[in-house]
């Protein structure tokens, strides 16, 4: 082959790449650009006040039993089934984590920190049909649970009401708490509050915070 023969085939493959690069760039810049709901199916995550947390609480058939196990005795007992959920998730040691241990992480390695444990919580709570929103700040989130019968809250107590209901704060970072117990968190402080059942943001003008005194 000659050498202009030579040079001749070297720039057309030259071109040929550019071309396929240059291709390639124009397709990328003409493809719409994925949506937080698109991006959210596509990795199983959630979003919430703007932040996206990986939402585990769906993959909880194996949790069933667990849950039967902590609510055996209870015969029924809403409050009972709840809090037994509730004490479990507590006296997990807290541990920061930046790896997103969803709720079989959580038990199996004794440790997480709030959001982790506040999917732990809601799964949990959900395996009984227990209805819950997930309730953030800029840097914490705690759970709040819906008890049909209030007589069975005898301390004073936080909650959030929506559409009705009262959600009673389970916050799980403190030492020795209780369901309704006041964990500190201003109104103002709150950003976003998520049903863990519909699995969408709630706007903050549908709910409304009552903030009982701490003891």
């Amino acid at each position: 082959m000659s050498i202009i023969n030579k040079r001749l085939f070297a720039r057309i493959g030259l071109y040929s790449v550019a071309g396929i690069i240059a291709f390639t760039l124009y397709a990328r810049a003409n493809v719409p650009p994925e949506t937080d709901a698109e991006y959210c199916q596509r990795t199983g995550m959630v979003k919430i006040h703007n932040r996206f947390y990986q939402y585990n609480v769906y993959q909880h058939d194996e949790m069933k039993p667990f849950a039967d196990m902590l609510t055996k005795g209870c015969e029924g007992d809403a409050y009972c089934e709840v809090d037994r959920a509730y004490q479990y998730v507590l006296k997990i040691p807290y541990k920061e984590s930046s790896a997103n241990r969803n709720p079989s992480d959580v038990i199996n390695q004794n440790g997480g920190d709030c959001d982790e444990k506040s999917f732990l919580l809601a799964t949990l709570l959900l395996q009984n049909h227990y209805e819950c929103l997930l309730i953030t700040t800029k840097n914490h989130g705690f759970i709040g649970v819906h008890i049909a019968n209030e007589k069975e809250i005898t301390r004073p107590s936080s909650y959030v009401t929506f559409e009705g209901k009262k959600y009673y704060f389970a916050e799980i970072t403190v030492p020795a708490g209780y369901i309704g117990q006041d964990n500190g968190v201003k109104e103002q402080e709150i950003e976003g509050v998520f049903d863990m059942v519909a699995k969408k943001e709630i706007p903050m003008q549908q709910v409304d915070f009552f903030f009982a005194p701490r003891t």
